[in-house]
């Protein structure tokens, strides 16, 4: 129980709000069909990509650095 608590602790910070912020607003401006110049539109979802692509890889990286031996063959 301890364990999904501190799940969701890790959850609810900063870079996760922002994260979630920008795929939430990126799917509405997708559903709504909300007109936008394709510059402005191309360099939000590049923006949004990004975010995503550097919050996961960063959240890669540090679960390697717990488990070094977690990817040994053997």
């Amino acid at each position: 129980m301890k364990k999904i608590i501190d799940k969701i602790a890790r959850l609810i910070d900063l870079k996760s709000i922002v994260t979630i912020s920008l795929i939430i607003t990126l799917e509405y401006l997708i559903v709504k069909g909300v007109k936008l110049e394709d510059q402005m539109f191309l360099l939000f979802s590049n923006i949004t990509t990004m975010v995503v692509t550097f919050y996961f890889a960063k959240k890669d990286k540090n679960e390697e650095k717990e488990n070094p031996n977690d990817n040994a063959v053997g």
